[in-house]
């Protein structure tokens, strides 16, 4: 939204539903609130399998990790829950507390963020919508996607938006394929970086995290990656400030955009452009084009 808030999570729901037809395997956005929170406080949402078992679980984790737990909202289904914990921690802790999640054998970590917040399962916009009330969400801008697998398996660690525990706030939706996959994995784990999945989608996120921690703004890691990574792909990149966009240099991956009267959207059909109500141009994204906008 350029006013930087507005009916976020009404406006990407009714945009995924436009884009239903390109696949039903998942749903996914990531949440950007508008207000600055604190700078030791972080939302941390938990997948987990046993919803008896797991609160006290991850709750002894949390603690023994160094985090303190400020609010815990329980979010239950069949068999099984989406936990939200609003937790006070040191940046430095953060790994840690997210390893003693995962390591409890119940639960997940889904999302870890400030001012991010990722909402994803394995079904499709609408039911979204209704489990996690996305469209009552008012915030600055957000990212979503409806997945179709190609090639990885269909769960939900392979739902979109990607992120990266290691470099918060930060996430991405992706479409096509990275064809030099496993040589550019192979090089970002000898320096540190930790696959959650085998889904080509996340590497980008840990070359793009690569790119920001060498000191390059977010447009000159998106040019980079243009060049560094093969195959047909277009994806969107959301931070805490900017929305970056790409497309692959033989344009192989469609993406469209449209700018005026208050809003900014991209998609990948200009059918869910269409869909946030505002009037402005619409065009294609040129092959190997790179934009950024500004969140606010």
């Amino acid at each position: 939204m350029l006013d930087g808030k507005g009916e976020v999570g009404k406006l990407l729901i009714e945009m995924l539903e436009g884009l239903q037809h390109r696949g039903t395997d998942s749903a996914g956005v990531a949440l950007f609130r508008s207000e600055e929170p604190p700078s030791d406080e972080y939302v941390i949402r938990v997948f987990t399998k046993d919803v008896v078992g797991a609160l006290s679980k991850v709750s002894t984790a949390i603690a023994q990790t160094g985090g303190d737990i400020r609010n815990i909202q329980i979010n239950t289904m069949k068999g099984y829950g989406f936990d939200t914990y609003l937790v006070k921690a040191e940046l430095g802790s953060l790994a840690g507390i997210v390893d003693g999640i995962n390591n409890t054998g119940l639960s997940k970590v889904l999302s870890l963020g400030r001012k991010m917040e990722i909402i994803k399962d394995t079904t499709m916009a609408d039911e979204l919508d209704r489990r996690f009330c996305v469209s009552k969400f008012q915030g600055s801008h957000g990212i979503g996607h409806v997945r179709f697998s190609t090639e990885s398996c269909v769960d939900l660690l392979h739902a979109h938006p990607f992120q990266s525990f290691s470099y918060l706030d930060v996430a991405l939706v992706h479409n096509g394929q990275i064809t030099n996959y496993w040589r550019c994995r192979e090089r970002l784990e000898r320096k540190g970086f930790c696959f959650q999945t085998e889904n080509d989608s996340e590497l980008i996120v840990h070359y793009l995290i690569e790119k920001l921690r060498e000191g390059n703004c977010l447009s000159e890691a998106l040019r980079t990656s243009v060049e560094d990574l093969d195959g047909p792909f277009s994806y969107v990149i959301s931070t805490g400030d900017e929305i970056g966009m790409v497309r692959d240099k033989l344009g192989l991956r469609p993406l469209v955009i449209i700018e005026g009267n208050g809003i900014r959207a991209v998609a990948s059909e200009e059918n869910a452009l269409r869909m946030v109500g505002g009037s402005g141009r619409i065009r294609n994204l040129r092959p190997g084009e790179v934009l950024c906008w500004g969140a606010k």
